[in-house]
């Protein structure tokens, strides 16, 4: 079999080298339709797959919580306040790490610089806490991370990217130990972590500081419900817990904690959680639903999976055309073949493997095609919107290289460049070899 397939190789080969036009074509429609469908892969790629630091998306799950009145009158808080999120998931058994940051909502701009006098440089902040680093797999670089001591002492500590490290002090030895100065206000850097991509929504930042310091503005509370604040709130399931176990675990800690707000108040609070998949948290949901299931996420991932069969599918008809011309210039070639003994099957088989050897090699420029195209965009606000970071204050969108090559993608770009090799060959081939062996032979004399 392997043997028969090299010999179909070669012979695609020499066909290549004998009609160069043909083959150039071939080759330059096939890429344009992969790299079509490699952009798709590649944004749902970054949204879906465990890439640095987030490398436990199937265990995280994101957690929304809002309050409101049930006397009906105005008034919707979303978010909880520290004091919420410790007494809600405190003692949890379903979760391995619970991570409280500030909404990204209320980051104001804050300017770093190493000394005074020195060139400043906007940054993007996150206050979080210590879990943060256990839910998130940060590689450091020098130091560690904030410890819960530094939390309850409020200490003006911090954890940066090496990219800033690099923008502060250049190659001037460590960064631990230093103190950066934060719209002028002297923090401890304490550790220094591998930068992620901005991106990575839920986890990049340039700075990331302990939200207990005092001019966050995570501690503010609704005066009537101190439970409601500014923290969003990150889970990281145990291995084997569901999120249906999850949800059945908060239950009784949100029934107790309502009650108590009812005897202490005399208000009668409503008050929703809902854990989110990292998925569904995204831009993917193209359908919105309440149900997080594989079979919602299999039906959000329709649309797309759609557009890429589309842009496979317009591409295909016009190779399809030019492998049916060809396929005339080879008529009588098969003709005699068929008069030798040769099957429609095995000559069907050649076609095929021939013209996907055609499909594989533009499937290749495709997709350092896509590459190319993904990385000329990354920083336009239409790419940016797909990650909801079009508001945000990033300069410049760095890319690394399992967002573009995973497992996945490899094993999507194959499928396609089969399926554009199927599409395009197939029904030329199958009604020129269904020509009687006489016609085809006297089709050229």
């Amino acid at each position: 079999m392997m043997s028969r397939f090299l010999i179909y190789i070669r012979q695609a080969m020499a066909l290549m080298k004998e009609d160069k036009l043909f083959s150039c074509i071939y080759v330059a429609g096939t890429a344009v339709a992969i790299a079509s469908a490699m952009v798709v892969a590649i944004i749902l790629n970054i949204q879906l797959a465990d890439i640095y630091p987030e490398t436990n998306r199937e265990r995280i799950l994101h957690m929304k919580s809002s309050f409101y009145k049930e006397d009906g009158n105005v008034g919707r808080w979303y978010g909880m306040s520290p004091k919420g999120v410790e007494e809600l998931f405190g003692n949890l058994e379903c979760a391995e790490a619970v991570s409280a940051s500030k909404d990204d909502n209320l980051i104001y701009d804050i300017k770093a610089c190493a000394e005074l006098g020195k060139q400043e440089v906007t940054i993007f902040p996150k206050f979080t806490d210590d879990a943060f680093f256990r839910i998130y797999s940060f590689e450091f670089v020098e130091g560690k991370p904030f410890s819960k001591e530094n939390m309850e002492h409020d200490d003006y500590c911090i954890v940066i990217t090496d990219a800033l490290a690099k923008k502060m002090w250049g190659d001037e030895g460590e960064a631990v130990g230093r103190s950066l100065l934060l719209n002028y206000l002297p923090y401890r850097v304490v550790g220094v972590v591998k930068e992620a991509s901005p991106l990575m929504r839920a986890s990049s930042a340039d700075v990331y500081l302990p939200y207990t310091v005092k001019d966050s503005n995570a501690q503010y509370n609704n005066p009537d419900n101190p439970y409601s604040g500014a923290m969003e709130v990150r889970v990281l399931l145990k291995r084997g817990c569901t999120r249906q176990m999850l949800v059945d675990e908060l239950e009784p800690h949100r029934n107790r904690i309502l009650s108590e707000l009812k005897s202490t108040t005399g208000i009668e609070f409503r008050w929703d959680i809902v854990a989110k998949p990292y998925w569904a948290d995204s831009i993917i949901p193209f359908f919105p639903t309440n149900d997080y299931s594989t079979g919602s996420l299999l039906l959000n991932l329709l649309l797309p999976a759609l557009s890429m069969l589309l842009f496979l599918l317009l591409p295909a008809i016009n190779l399809s055309g030019m492998v049916s011309n060809r396929m005339e210039s080879r008529v009588a070639e098969m003709g005699i073949r068929k008069a030798f003994g040769a099957k429609k099957r095995v000559l069907l088989n050649q076609v095929i493997q021939e013209n996907l050897v055609l499909t594989l090699v533009g499937g290749i420029v495709g997709y350092a095609l896509s590459f190319a195209v993904v990385k000329a965009i990354s920083n336009t606000p239409m790419f940016l919107t797909f990650f909801q970071r079009d508001n945000d204050p990033v300069d410049n969108v760095s890319m690394q290289f399992g967002m573009f090559f995973t497992p996945t993608m490899f094993l999507i770009a194959f499928v396609c460049c089969a399926v554009l090799n199927l599409m395009a060959a197939l029904i030329p081939a199958w009604t020129s070899l269904k020509r009687p062996i006489v016609e085809s032979l006297n089709q050229k004399k």
